[in-house]
């Protein structure tokens, strides 16, 4: 019973992960951003898009005004694609959750696709 109970905790853990897709981005600029002892800024590189994001409702994402998300940089894959994407202007799609760290009001990319 007591594996019963724990597989069921464990296959129910991302119920509450509020996932957001966002298509077709064009990126504008990147920014990176060194370390400053200790700021939510640390460590992370900005994805600056060429419009305003569209996050639904309710969405912790929804904060930010900015066109923006960040990526954590020691996720190098997620950093590589992003470069990539605007080395060759292709445009992009981001998946975001909000349960993930918030680093005023930008969500951070869990995924990042090239598209063709």
């Amino acid at each position: 019973m007591a594996f019963v109970m724990f597989a069921l905790l464990v296959a129910s853990g991302g119920a509450n992960a509020t996932d957001f897709v966002q298509t077709g981005l064009t990126l504008l600029k990147i920014r990176a951003v060194g370390d400053y002892q200790g700021t939510v800024y640390d460590n992370t590189i900005e994805l600056w898009f060429s419009a305003p994001l569209n996050w639904p409702a309710g969405s912790s994402c929804a904060s930010a005004a900015a066109p923006r998300v960040y990526i954590d940089a020691k996720n190098k894959q997620l950093v590589a694609a992003a470069y990539l994407a605007l080395a060759t202007g292709k445009k992009v799609d981001i998946n975001v959750d909000d349960t993930l760290p918030i680093r005023a009001g930008s969500c951070e990319v869990s995924y990042l696709d090239i598209s063709a």
